[in-house]
């Protein structure tokens, strides 16, 4: 479900099995390239660009897929971008990846917290059910 953020962007939650479940049934082929210490559940299916320019109802979307692992304040995070459509890279960090697709840090805070994303912390259990779709189509 599409959450509102600020500076006009739109948190839409996923997760590996989501996109890997979208990919199969849409026939979507495209790959992101998966930089060599990505975790495995890093959403890497292509079928991704097709559903930010439905939200987006544009052709070719700006967005920023971002992945943490975080127990007690410590942990990782990955990030990959596409910008106006172009082809989807990982970066190093995911205030990196909001830099690129245009948030600019307000003053004391970096762009992490600028738009808002410290108060979605987990993923949505709706999303679960993804596990067992995949299951059954074998992805």
């Amino acid at each position: 479900m599409p959450t509102p953020l600020r500076n006009e962007l739109t948190l839409f939650p996923l997760t590996h099995e989501y996109t890997a479940y979208w990919q199969a049934t849409q026939g979507v082929a495209e790959q992101i390239e998966r930089s060599p210490d990505m975790p495995r559940l890093f959403p890497t299916e292509g079928v991704v660009r097709v559903i930010a320019a439905d939200l987006t109802a544009r052709s070719h979307p700006s967005f920023a897929l971002v992945y943490t692992d975080y127990f007690a304040g410590v942990g990782d995070q990955w990030a990959a971008t596409c910008v106006a459509g172009g082809a989807i890279r990982s970066v190093s960090t995911i205030n990196a990846a909001l830099r690129m697709i245009g948030v600019t840090a307000t003053a004391g805070l970096d762009e992490f917290d600028t738009i808002g994303l410290g108060r979605h912390r987990s993923t949505p259990e709706y999303l679960d059910r993804y596990i067992d779709l995949c299951d059954e189509l074998g992805v």
